[in-house]
């Protein structure tokens, strides 16, 4: 679905995007074949995409909180900035700690629809938005190497396995009650 809100805008013929750039003089841009407007693109989307999910968990995690502190802290004449900064961050840690943790271990593995559905898998967008997870595909798919892409696979996941142990384990360290076990 967001590859195809992007593909409105990004079009070459008739998106948006160059729509308004013909509107002021511009000449219309291939943004399917030019690499390096791609970084600021998938960032952006990227932070689109997440802001949903991120906004659900947080959101749920605050509704959870017992409102008996809220009305005690107004009966103590504490501001929203204190009933923010003493009641709901502390009560946020251990949401913020695993989602921490969980985000440390997806450092190798990356959003498969954003590197490949949103750039069409463009030829001369592989520089920017070639990455693991669509090297691993692209292997399967054109060359058919099932070990290389399995190892591949398998080195991600490896990785991905051992940075969540580091970053329990850290976490254990500082705070042992917020760790995962």
């Amino acid at each position: 679905m967001v590859s195809y809100c992007v593909f409105a805008f990004l079009n070459p013929e008739k998106g948006y995007f160059n729509a308004i750039i013909q509107q002021f003089g511009g000449e219309p841009v291939s943004w399917y074949t030019e690499k390096k407007y791609w970084p600021f693109i998938i960032i952006f989307m990227s932070q689109w995409k997440g802001m949903g999910y991120n906004t659900v968990v947080y959101l749920a995690s605050i509704c959870g909180i017992d409102k008996t502190y809220y009305e005690a802290a107004v009966l103590d004449g504490a501001s929203k900035w204190q009933q923010i900064k003493y009641i709901t961050l502390p009560l946020l840690k251990p949401v913020i700690t695993i989602l921490l943790i969980m985000s440390v271990g997806g450092i190798f593995k990356a959003d498969f629809g954003l590197f490949y559905q949103l750039p069409k898998n463009s030829g001369p967008l592989y520089p920017v938005t070639n990455v693991l997870d669509t090297y691993i595909f692209r292997a399967l798919k054109t060359s058919g190497e099932i070990g290389m892409s399995s190892a591949a696979a398998l080195f991600q996941s490896a990785v991905g396995f051992v940075l969540i142990m580091i970053a329990n384990k850290i976490v254990s360290k500082v705070d042992n009650e917020n760790a995962l076990f």
